[in-house]
């Protein structure tokens, strides 16, 4: 992280937006960062640094939630950095509309400054209560599952932390905010520069068994918040395919792996052969042949189709 640490931490102090308080987390660094960190802290008495011992991206994170003191409060990874107004245009929103609890601005991958892509910049726009803010969230569009993008009330976090040692860390938390987040606003201000091609990241490259399994149950537990919201179907019944899938995927990267709780899960959350026929712009066939052979079988019959094609 080192070479990238500079970069990230100056695009957050010279934010037009300067009442910060910037929690850096030694995460038991071996590359030379815990020196840079504790230079910085020298330099700017808003930083406070966490030494502690390697424990992940997830680890390092509670470790930050632990501290904070700030009414509000952001993740950014150090790889990453900041558009300098990006605090500044979003915090004023915030601080003029404080029923606002979670505030999500645009980003962009970044590989360097020739090459900049996919910019994520969706319209302004109000969710109001959990069923709406729910309906735009479970898909991951227009709200993403990702955590750096978005601005918190801090009190949202009371007694919420991170799954240390998932990959799904991010997704992991619809499913705890669907009920404490009442306002969310998308913000069209500010831009956030997600580094890509870095093969040290710990989402590079293709996924494990373990890193589609960990992604299924993330998954299963947003599938789980379609009970408080019966009358969305074809919401449901798409969430479902794409846990299925998900399932499929993990299996299909290693062929003798053990799925059987998993199984047990999509049979316990299979929809009912009613919201299957009355949902829309749904894979019905697939559905319903997933629903006639049960998941033990068409998930084999499945693999075996996929290694015809």
């Amino acid at each position: 992280m080192k070479p990238y640490l500079n970069r990230c931490v100056e695009s957050i102090l010279n934010q037009s937006y300067s009442n910060i308080e910037l929690i850096m987390i030694d995460d038991g660094s071996t590359d030379g960062s815990s020196i840079l960190c504790d230079e910085w802290a020298a330099k700017d008495n808003r930083i406070i640094v966490i030494h502690k011992e390697n424990g992940g991206v997830s680890s390092a994170r509670n470790a930050g939630l632990g501290k904070a003191k700030g009414e509000y409060l952001t993740f950014v990874d150090p790889d990453d950095f900041l558009a300098p107004d990006t605090y500044g245009s979003n915090m004023d929103y915030l601080l003029n509309h404080q029923e606002v609890d979670i505030l999500q601005y645009p980003y962009c991958h970044y590989v360097n400054d020739n090459n900049i892509s996919n910019y994520h910049k969706p319209s302004s726009v109000v969710f109001v209560g959990a069923k709406e803010i729910f309906r735009n969230w479970w898909s991951g569009s227009p709200l993403e599952y990702v955590i750096w993008n978005k601005i918190y009330k801090r009190c949202l976090w009371h007694d919420i932390h991170f799954n240390v040692d998932h990959i799904s860390e991010d997704t992991c938390l619809v499913p705890k905010f669907v009920n404490r987040a009442k306002i969310v606003y998308i913000s069209e201000n500010g831009l956030y520069y997600y580094q890509r091609a870095r093969e040290e990241s710990y989402t590079f490259g293709e996924y494990t068994f373990e890193k589609h399994l960990d992604l299924f149950y993330a998954h299963a537990a947003i599938f789980n918040c379609f009970k408080l919201f019966p009358d969305m179907v074809t919401e449901k019944v798409t969430a479902f395919t794409r846990l299925y899938r998900r399932l499929i995927s993990a299996k299909q990267s290693d062929i003798n792996a053990d799925i059987h709780t998993p199984l047990k899960i999509i049979s316990e959350f299979s929809p009912s052969w009613r919201e299957i026929m009355i949902s829309h712009n749904t894979d019905k066939i697939w559905l319903l042949s997933a629903k006639i052979f049960g998941p033990s079988i068409f998930v084999k019959l499945f693999l075996s189709y996929l290694r015809l094609i």
